[in-house]
């Protein structure tokens, strides 16, 4: 059997000491601090160039088609706004159930500076029904608004201002319970109320 062959030498002579680590290495609360330090830039970078949404603009309804199927069904002259200015949108119509079960027609609309108006119309309201649409406001008095004397309610909560026209004995048989509802400045109450005409079946 062959003996094995001379073992390589080191050149590191035997009695040398290792090389020193890195400062970096020892896991010191300075390091970690300057470490957490350049993440935190590099995250509030990531975060500066990054493109935020700042606001989401709502799709508009098609109202006036909404309202024509509800005047074909049901039969009754349901109102909606002919003709508002520039800057209007509707963002939700529907008619459905409501309040004990009454069919109710109602949609509606931002205004061109930022608020916000809406419609509920029903036959033969009744006394829960119209809280709901008023949102339980307190009534403050009456307005007089495109040739109706209103009675306007208001919830302080939501800040919430809502006119009520209910048909009396003289009135017709279709004649409707009206609630207007706005979070807007007055002229824009007034302008959305007066362009309320009653709409033709589809």
């Amino acid at each position: 059997m062959s003996s094995p062959g001379p073992l390589p030498t080191s050149d590191v002579p035997p009695d040398a000491a290792p090389p020193p680590r890195s400062r970096y290495s020892l896991g010191t609360y300075g390091n970690m601090v300057r470490s957490m330090v350049v993440i935190l830039g590099m995250v509030a970078v990531l975060v500066a160039i990054v493109p935020r949404v700042q606001s989401v603009q709502q799709p508009s309804v098609d109202a006036a088609s909404v309202v024509a199927d509800a005047v074909r069904q049901s039969g009754l002259p349901f109102d909606a706004p002919v003709g508002l200015p520039e800057g209007w949108s509707a963002t939700n119509a529907r008619y459905a159930g409501s309040t004990d079960g009454l069919p109710t027609w109602q949609a509606g609309w931002t205004t061109p500076n930022g608020g916000y108006v809406a419609i509920r119309q029903t036959k033969n309201a009744s006394p829960a029904w119209l809280q709901a649409a008023t949102s339980g406001g307190q009534q403050t008095g009456t307005a007089e608004v495109a040739g109706r004397t209103w009675t306007r309610f208001y919830d302080a909560e939501d800040k919430r201002t809502s006119l009520v026209w209910v048909p009396s004995g003289a009135e017709t048989a279709t004649s409707l319970a009206t609630v207007i509802t706005a979070i807007a400045d007055d002229d824009e109450v007034v302008t959305f109320t007066a362009a309320l005409k009653p709409a033709q079946p589809r």
